[in-house]
């Protein structure tokens, strides 16, 4: 009896570490979470089992020759790559801390919102 009581605790303790890192992990970060941003406006649904397309990027930050614009005259413009048009969500993380992939090549000092 004692054997199955202490299995029940840990089963539950377990399924509840489960949901809360699945819960953080799913949390929004930054301006998102700031814009209260809700699953549907990316994902296209309330309860979403893939990552949303960069087509939603785009519907509210414009295509890459708006982003390519608006994020000119620094030392160096991310969004002008020699790669291309490269997919948002390699750098930014909306569920997560965004990485700057130029830089597992250069030096760059760019902060990823």
């Amino acid at each position: 009896m004692r054997s199955s009581n202490l299995f029940i605790f840990v089963f539950i303790f377990a399924a509840a570490l489960a949901l809360v890192f699945t819960a953080n992990a799913n949390e929004l970060k930054g301006k998102h979470k700031e814009a209260a941003v809700a699953c549907a406006d990316c994902h296209k649904t309330d309860t979403p089992d893939k990552p949303a397309p960069v087509t939603s990027c785009k519907e509210c930050h414009g295509g890459y020759a708006e982003v390519k614009e608006l994020t000119k005259g620094g030392e160096v413009n991310p969004h002008d790559s020699h790669l291309g048009e490269v997919d948002c969500r390699d750098c930014h993380k909306i569920h997560a801390q965004s990485q700057l992939v130029c830089a597992s090549c250069h030096n760059f000092e760019l902060i990823v919102p």
